[in-house]
């Protein structure tokens, strides 16, 4: 193959890794995990500890009505029935936030062609600079499933990803976004 297409080809691929990458940091992780021997199907009520892991001292934050909102919106979605009178279910939510530290080298590339007198001459050359640190908040969303009658965790999924200016902004989308994420992980 031509050295030039060669550096062409080299540099696409790159820049398509880059840009995958780059997609990718927008969806939360995912993790959830189901406890085997527990027939999901046997659930048809749901309800909410009390209290939440995500209320306050003085009581219900605005982040726990979203999150009951959305949870119920996906649990009734797949048949179950909300109730606060010995529900089947119950659920918990608890939120964490951390401060992440990232390191990127800093570097610059360039591909440079000439002709001149003694042919066609192409060249790649690479400079490496300072790493780019930045600090990122990073957020975590935990629900857990108890099985009420025998108080014992049944499922437990969480979703983490970077906080940013918008989420903060948004909280009940970025809530609501999370749930139907992590819900997707359900065995029912």
């Amino acid at each position: 193959m031509n050295p030039s297409r060669q550096i062409i080809r080299n540099t696409l691929c790159l820049l398509t890794v880059a840009l995958m990458m780059t997609g990718c940091a927008s969806s939360p992780r995912i993790v959830a995990n189901a406890d085997p021997g527990t027939d999901f199907l046997q659930f048809r009520t749901f309800g909410f500890m009390q209290p939440l892991g995500t209320d306050s001292a003085s009581g219900r934050t605005l982040t726990s009505q979203h999150l009951i909102s959305a949870v119920t919106t996906e649990l009734e979605r797949r048949g179950l029935r909300r109730t606060d009178d010995n529900p089947d279910l119950l659920v918990n939510f608890f939120i964490s936030t951390r401060e992440v530290l990232t390191s990127s080298p800093s570097s610059a590339s360039s591909m440079h062609w000439r002709r001149g007198r003694y042919g066609t001459w192409s060249g790649y050359s690479m400079s490496m600079g300072t790493p780019t640190v930045t600090q990122q908040t990073q957020g975590t969303l935990a629900v857990d499933l108890v099985d009420a009658r025998q108080r014992q965790l049944v499922w437990e999924g969480a979703a983490s990803q970077r906080v940013t200016d918008s989420s903060r902004r948004n909280l009940e989308e970025t809530l609501n976004s999370a749930i139907r994420d992590l819900f997707v992980e359900l065995p029912f």
